[in-house]
Order: structure tokens, then sequence, then C-alpha cells
């Protein structure tokens, strides 16, 4: 077992065994003022059972970048690649016209380090296949790294209910237990205590997974595969501007990344 397993499962373990305690009302409740929607013990159910679960699933060192990949949510959306196309097209003009060493001093201008790379190896002479392959490979490597992340939220959004209705049953079990009491009577303290964590920690798991963990997953993968695409375009364009293409032929591929009613401007540059 990892290191981070191990972590994983003592969180589980405690966080259950607090569910289970409170359920049977051995700790002490919040204020009733705002019992209804607060719970702790609810509350360590969920995040503390999902927290567990995923450093079982993840290495430690994954679980180290959690807060670098959720920065990336709040990063801005892929610029349209059409300005890149015609950026792309101008300087595959300007190859044509001086020679692919023409270009060298555009690249210091260059911001896109991808891009930068790109026409970098184009200028030392490197072929068209060397580069398409060296590229793919660097896309590739990225796109793993971004499924990852994004993995790692969706796992959370997937444990996040799972340890509700793991709350919910202990509640559920916790209440009908002391629906009879001692003496014949009715527990009420007990009952409500187990209704409490029955119906809060289903709250919580579904809050949880569809407000935050899922949005996230979904909003990574977006990103992701905007990116990616981005860098396609890129690949494509360093590519004909090696093989020395002209700027009719660049815009007619460029045109298949688009969609029919942004390829107008396109033909337009």
């Amino acid at each position: 077992m990892d290191h981070a397993s191990g972590v994983g499962f003592v969180i589980i373990i405690i966080a259950l065994l607090i569910t289970i305690l409170s359920s049977f009302n051995f700790i002490p409740k919040i204020p009733s003022a705002v019992k209804g929607l607060l719970d702790p013990a609810s509350f360590i159910c969920v995040v503390g059972g999902m927290l567990g679960a995923t450093l079982i699933t993840f290495s430690m060192a994954d679980f180290g970048n959690l807060v670098t990949v959720f920065k990336k949510v709040m990063e801005p959306e892929v610029p349209s690649p059409i300005d890149l196309m015609k950026q792309l097209i101008e300087i595959g003009a300007s190859a044509r016209r001086g020679g692919i060493l023409s270009i060298e001093p555009m690249l210091a201008e260059i911001d896109e380090t991808f891009l930068s790379k790109g026409l970098q190896m184009a200028v030392d002479g490197r072929d068209a296949e060397t580069i398409r392959s060296n590229l793919n490979g660097e896309v590739t490597f990225m796109s793993t790294r971004h499924a990852k992340g994004a993995e790692m939220f969706n796992t959370m959004n997937k444990y996040c209910p799972a340890f509700g209705m793991i709350g919910t049953l202990f509640g559920l079990i916790a209440m009908l237990g002391n629906m009879g009491g001692g003496g014949g009577g009715m527990d009420m303290g007990a009952l409500t205590g187990g209704m409490a964590v029955a119906l809060i920690t289903t709250l919580y798991g579904a809050v949880f997974a569809n407000a935050i963990f899922s949005p996230v997953a979904d909003n990574l993968k977006t990103k992701s595969k905007a990116e990616k695409v981005y860098r396609d375009v890129i690949i494509e364009g360093v590519v004909m501007i090696a093989s020395s293409e002209t700027p009719p032929v660049m815009r007619a591929r460029f045109g298949s990344f688009l969609a029919p009613k942004d390829q107008a401007q396109l033909i337009e540059s």
C-alpha cells in the first residue's frame, strides 16, 4: 500500500466513526438555530470520506497538485484560433518570400512558447515530419496531465454522493433503532439526531458534487480540449511553413478547424 492510500483509509475510518457517533447522539449537536443546515458530523462524513477515497485513488504527488489544478479553472479561456491562423499565414508568406531563415527575427516577438518552439525547429532546418512528431508528443503529454487533473475532481464528484448516502444509512439505522426508545418510550433526541445526519449528509454530498466538483471537472475538460485544438492549429501551421506552402493552401487547411460561419473571417485575411 502506498503512503497516500494509507492516509486515505485512515481519513475514511475517522470520518465514518464520527458519523456513527453523531448518528447515535453520542456527540453534542450544534445550536438548534442553525442546526437545520449545519451538521459537523455530516460534513466530516462527506468531505473526509471523499478526501480519503481520492487519496486512495491517486498518489500523494497528484493530490499535492490539486490547488494548482483548481487554479486553472480561474484562468482565461483559450482564445479563438482565428487570429493565430492569420498570424501563421503571415509568417508563412514571409518565409516564402525571404526563405525560412528570414522569420528568425520574429521569434523574439512571439509570446506563445509552443509556437516559438515549433518555428525555431523549422528555422533550424528540421523536416516537417520531425516537427510534427515532436510537437504532437508534447501535446499528448499535455493532454495526459490535464486529463489526470480533471479526473481527480471527477473522482471527488463521484464519492461525495456515495459518502452522503453512507451517512444517510447510518442516520436511518440510528433513527429506526431508537424509535422504540428505552422503557417503551421514544427517544426523541436520538431520533432527531439520526434524522439530521440522514438528511443533511445527503444534502452535503449532492451540493459538493453538483455545485463544485462536477462543474470544475467539466471546466477543466473543456479548457483542455480547447487548448489541444489551439496547439493542433500551431502544429499544422508550423508544418506548412516548414513545407513552404502558399497562403491559399494554408487558409484551406485552417478552414477545416473552423465552423462554416467562422471560415469567412479567415478568407478575408
